[in-house]
């Protein structure tokens, strides 16, 4: 399953997040595909965790921007030892 492109505005050398659904439980993890050389991945941890045997968590992405311009970034939810995500999303990063 693809997401549509998400738009976000951010400003250059400013932090921003993504946060993703994931299931950690299940061994679901988003990774990050294709990081552009201008972006900088700064941190990912889990910000909040299900109680509930298989139950949902938040996957969080912290980065900085070093340049303005438009880039994209892209994430798959996948477990590591499989081969094929069961879900993509994209975000368009405008930096001013």
């Amino acid at each position: 399953m693809i997401e549509g492109n998400i738009v976000r505005s951010v400003l250059t050398s400013q932090k921003f997040a993504i946060d993703l659904e994931a299931i950690p439980g299940a061994g679901y993890m988003w990774e990050l595909t294709g990081l552009p050389e201008k972006i900088e991945l700064v941190s990912q941890k889990i910000i909040s965790i299900s109680k509930a045997i298989g139950g949902t968590s938040t996957q969080r992405f912290t980065l900085v921007a070093h340049q303005p311009g438009n880039y994209l970034l892209g994430f798959e939810l996948k477990r590591k030892w499989e081969k094929n995500s069961v879900k993509t999303s994209k975000f368009e990063i405008q930096v001013r």
